[in-house]
């Protein structure tokens, strides 16, 4: 065709950060995927291990005893994610409740090294409010200040 035409761009509708958990029995791939949800500029955040067959599960128990640096992996993701994009929300979610307090629980540590640079919110009820610490969230929100 040789009409003119408008230009374009091709939107990113997800971003994947891969990285190794490494402990004396075994390395585990590991990846964070920032996903584009329904909600224009919303990306969810999932925390995968990649398995030997290339499968990736949110479900999956590593038991590499990193679980510290993992986390901390994971909050600089997330710092870079939000620096590289800082128009978009995080949201985030454990697969269990288990994991869902594990990641309140690293909210409440971090929350003061991070508050400078970021609004950290909870869901609870469908209703959105300011992060409070020991609440119980259906899920966390992260937008950039």
């Amino acid at each position: 065709m040789n009409e003119s035409y408008y230009p374009f761009g091709q939107p990113q509708i997800q971003y994947r950060y891969d990285f190794v958990s490494i402990s004396r029995e075994k390395e585990v791939l590991k990846r964070v995927l920032f996903t584009l949800t329904d909600t224009e500029q919303v990306y969810n955040l999932a925390l995968l291990d990649v398995l030997p067959n290339g499968d990736v599960s949110d479900i999956t128990e590593t038991k590499n005893k990193d679980m510290r640096v993992v986390l901390a992996t994971v909050v600089r993701i997330i710092v870079d994610f939000l620096n590289k994009n800082p128009q978009v929300i995080v949201l985030f979610q454990g697969s269990d409740e288990k994991r869902q307090r594990l990641y309140r629980i690293v909210i409440n540590r971090e929350i003061e090294t991070v508050l400078e640079q970021f609004r950290i919110f909870g869901s609870i009820d469908d209703e959105i409010e300011p992060f409070i610490a020991n609440r119980p969230y259906d899920f966390f929100l992260i937008i950039k200040r």
